[in-house]
């Protein structure tokens, strides 16, 4: 297991302050957060842009703005899973076969049904499976991963980070082998920290945002 700095990496530049945790090497999660105090809609949920690395590859739709708690619960959720994602369940299936099977159990058609890839179940035991434990990035999950889709698959070291860009002409798949437990425990650390300054942020509901008030859409920083 490599070690996870306890406080995220940040710098600040042009009203924006970025944090990063993990290793963008191997798996890390950043997010920019706005200094403005109040969101498009008024509230004071935290608002900016948020995306995932895994190897050196930025996995997410960097340029979208919006509540951080869209991007930080869904991996959340997805941490609480760690131990319930046994790659032994797919016997004789590739990686990107898994993914397809995941995917279809909650939204594919009968007439997407490929037994002959899936294991030879039957369509109803298929339907029935309980996979949601798998999902990392789910479809429609959330605007920073629109487009996207991602599972974990653990094993008895390692665990197998499997993801998809689909777009209007294009597929893209990938996948990467990280040691047992890595993606919970970086997400674990981003999801604490985002609670604490959510916390720090919001306060009493009952605090009024400042009048006038209202977040920037800005260009990139890298």
């Amino acid at each position: 297991m490599s070690e996870v700095k306890s406080e995220p990496v940040s710098f600040c530049h042009n009203g924006l302050s970025r944090y990063a945790f993990g290793d963008r090497r191997r798996f890390g999660i950043e997010c920019e957060v706005q200094h403005c105090e109040v969101d498009p809609w008024g509230t004071l949920e935290p608002f900016g842009s948020f995306w995932l690395w895994v190897e050196g590859c930025a996995i997410g739709n960097t340029d979208v703005s919006e509540q951080l708690v869209a991007g930080f619960s869904m991996l959340r959720a997805s941490a609480r899973c760690s131990g319930q994602r046994p790659d032994t369940r797919f016997p004789g299936m590739t990686n990107l076969d898994k993914l397809d099977l995941v995917r279809w159990v909650g939204w594919g058609d009968d007439d997407e049904f490929r037994p002959e890839l899936w294991g030879g179940k039957s369509l109803d035991q298929a339907r029935a499976e309980k996979v949601d434990p798998y999902w990392v990035i789910s479809p429609s999950e959330s605007p920073f991963f629109d487009g996207w889709e991602a599972i974990l698959l653990e094993r008895e070291m390692t665990e197998t980070l499997v993801w998809r860009h689909q777009g209007e002409g294009f597929s893209l798949s990938q996948e990467v082998e990280l040691p047992l437990g890595l993606f919970s425990e970086v997400c674990t650390q981003a999801c604490d920290w985002f609670d604490r300054i959510r916390q720090e942020r919001m306060g009493s509901t009952l605090r009024e945002p400042k009048e006038g008030e209202r977040p920037r859409y800005l260009e990139r920083i890298y």
